[in-house]
């Protein structure tokens, strides 16, 4: 075989693989994409979009604070600092930079279960964001130095202070994931990490950590926007085919927490208006009875003729009362919440939130018009998931979402016709399996006792 045969086929075998294609279908609404796989295993998804001169990349890596270990906390938060920092070809906060002297937006955050990096930027710099998005990616640490990690703790400790523990209710969903979720469950430690594990952790486990997890394979690659997709396939190839994969990643499945009793723990804060949040463990993200529990949350204790807004802020017990439903790729949780005056007991509003629950079963379940209720919630529901075509970055991160969650075929249809499918049997459902007579966990927030001699606080 000749080098040129060889070279050839080489070339073919680093382009990328199209796995899948999506197009509009009269009558269905869907974001329209194109799926390839690189053969290092970097997922890519493509929507075109030519309403503005304007493209949107979203990088996104299955890892967040729930791939780390007990006593190794903050990691991923740790390096979605580092990434913006500096790599190989690319100088100290060049990142932002080059990028925002073009108008250009850029932004990173970190969740449980994900590791999100995105810009927006004028079309005609798609090659450039997409090679700082491989450079970061592929040739971080060795441009690291010990200094720069050490620099780089010492920020994500003061982040921790100044927008967590120094922010009123700051540490609430902190302290009710400590104690909801046993101690070696991914969620029961913060996103943002424990100081001190960050303090422990060596430059070696954090760079051991970046290399586990921060790979083309453990990655997904979205692009939306002005693009030409040839030629983004094209500069995706170049600047991301050479970079390594990390070892596999498995997904996982983790079994529902049931609470044995209701668990209580309370936080004195820098507040005047107590808080009180009852928790019941209940399922992930894009489980069969998601769309119930939306639907149950809505009807429950959002807008003004819920029950949870009558019985306390048109009494004048509280200024906000509300549930929600909080979905997660490994679990989920239904949240009732109640920001009481003052004159309030907390005993108080425990057994109104209780007693709401039960009138809510007898007066809102049993009632006369729990149809009528819950086709609003459904318009409401079908309202917001339409409220995603509204940029190419909320459709973007739409698309990067399914896949990372579900690395399956899924759309803006598929969530339409799951709520739309949810039946009155459906909503007294999961209300008996998850919340009737379920224990769960109650965090209350207080006005911190004040030191003796210490000056009230303005």
């Amino acid at each position: 075989m000749s080098l040129v045969t060889l070279l050839f086929s080489a070339l073919l075998m680093a382009q990328p693989t199209l796995i899948e294609k999506v197009e509009l279908t009269e009558g269905k609404l869907l974001i329209p994409y194109e799926k390839y796989k690189l053969p290092n295993g970097l997922t890519i998804i493509l929507h075109e979009d030519h309403s503005d001169p304007i493209v949107h990349v979203d990088v996104t890596y299955h890892v967040g604070s729930s791939r780390e270990t007990p006593g190794k906390s903050g990691f991923a938060h740790f390096f979605e600092h580092m990434l913006f920092q500096k790599s190989d070809h690319v100088a100290e906060d060049e990142f932002f930079n080059i990028l925002q002297e073009v108008g250009g937006r850029v932004n990173g955050n970190t969740e449980y279960d994900r590791t999100k990096y995105f810009e927006t930027v004028p079309s005609n710099y798609l090659e450039t964001a997409l090679w700082l998005e491989a450079d970061r990616m592929g040739f971080l640490l060795d441009s690291v130095t010990k200094t720069s990690f050490e620099n780089q703790r010492k920020t994500v400790t003061n982040e921790k202070e100044q927008n967590q523990l120094n922010q009123p209710y700051g540490t609430v969903w902190e302290v009710k994931n400590q104690n909801m979720y046993p101690s070696d469950h991914p969620y029961s430690w913060p996103i943002i990490g424990y100081s001190d594990d960050l303090e422990r952790s060596t430059e070696v486990d954090l760079r051991n950590f970046f290399l586990r997890w921060y790979g083309p394979n453990n990655s997904t690659l979205t692009v939306a926007g002005d693009i030409d997709k040839a030629k983004a396939l094209e500069w995706i190839e170049k600047y991301f085919g050479g970079i390594n994969p990390c070892p596999n990643v498995k997904n996982r499945m983790i079994p529902r927490v049931i609470l044995a009793e209701d668990k209580y723990s309370q936080i004195e804060d820098e507040i005047f208006l107590p808080l009180t949040m009852m928790s019941f463990p209940t399922v992930p993200s894009f489980h069969k009875d998601e769309a119930a529990m939306d639907i149950l949350s809505s009807i429950m204790g959002r807008g003004n003729n819920s029950i949870f807004y009558q019985n306390f802020v048109k009494t004048e017990k509280a200024i906000d009362a509300s549930s929600f439903n909080v979905k997660q790729e490994l679990s989920g949780e239904f949240n009732i919440q109640v920001v009481s005056f003052p004159q309030e007991t907390l005993e108080e509003t425990e057994k109104l939130i209780r007693s709401t629950i039960s009138d809510f079963e007898t007066n809102v379940l049993n009632g006369s018009d729990l149809s009528e209720r819950i086709k609003t919630a459904k318009a409401v529901e079908i309202s917001e998931t339409y409220d995603v075509l509204g940029s190419i970055q909320s459709k973007a991160e739409a698309l990067s979402e399914w896949e990372w969650m579900l690395g399956r075929t899924y759309n803006l249809q598929d969530r339409i016709d799951a709520i739309q499918s949810v039946t009155n049997e459906d909503v007294i459902r999961v209300y008996n399996k998850y919340i009737k007579n379920k224990k769960a966990m109650i965090v209350t927030v207080v006005p911190r006792t004040p030191v003796p001699g210490e000056k009230d606080f303005v």
